[in-house]
Parts: C-alpha cells; structure tokens; sequence
C-alpha cells in the first residue's frame, strides 16, 4: 500500500519535487505517519527532530495541506517539546548565572592573593633594604 502511494507520487511529480510531496503526504500527515512508524517500529514524533525556526513554515504546511485536525494533531504532539525548550533556556540561564557569581568569587580571591603577594614582596623589599644598609655601615 505504502509503496504504491510512493510510486504513485513519483510518476505525478517531478524528481525533486516527489520528494517534498512524498514527505508532505506521509509525515504531515497523522494517519500515514501513524502507519508507517507502526511498519518501521518507529515510536517518537517526527516533529521533535524539526529545528524550532521551522516550525512555524511546517505548522503552515500542515494546516493548508491537511486541514485544521491534522493542524491541531501536530501542535498536541509539538507542546511538550515547546515548553521543554522553554524550560531548557531558563535552565541555561540559571546556569550561566551560577557560573557569572562563581566568576565573581575566584575574581575577588585571586584580588586578594595578588595583594597578600604585593605585601609579602614589599616585607622583602624591606628586609633586603635594611640588610643592604647594615652592610654598607
């Protein structure tokens, strides 16, 4: 069945053109994206692997190909990887946070061992000062 609609595609369309239609037609479209995971053992979205600056152009596609319930189908599917990413930037940011503080803490400790060396220096200037002063007397 599956390959007889993929043969039919490509004997209607041309060579590149078959292609975008074969995947407009099967994975945009539930029901078929449905049959073919089942026929390959696949189990996870399609819409997970789709880069996020796509989707909207995808979602488009979807809805003026397929109708507003194979529009409403890909949306449900694309939720909890939406507010996954939404989660994932503010873990980022809390991160990078963490990161900034401890940034700020080593930079206060290396101030303060730079200054311990600038004195423990000036007490070694001074001695070797007044070493140099007892041996010229």
């Amino acid at each position: 069945k599956q390959i007889n609609f993929a043969t039919r595609i490509n004997r209607n369309h041309e060579r590149n053109a078959a292609g975008r239609e074969k995947v407009i037609q099967t994975q945009l479209q539930s029901a078929r994206r449905s049959e073919l995971a089942d026929l390959q053992g696949v189990d996870h979205s399609v819409f997970s692997e789709i880069d996020a600056l796509h989707l909207p152009e995808v979602l488009a596609l979807v809805g003026r190909r397929h109708g507003q319930g194979e529009l409403y189908v890909a949306l449900k599917s694309l939720v909890m990887g939406l507010f996954s990413s939404v989660n994932m930037i503010e873990c980022i940011q809390q991160e990078r946070d963490f990161h900034a503080a401890k940034v700020e803490e080593l930079d206060a400790k290396l101030a303060t061992m730079k200054e311990a060396a600038v004195a423990v220096r000036n007490q070694v200037d001074m001695v070797f000062q007044s070493n140099k002063r007892r041996r010229q007397t």
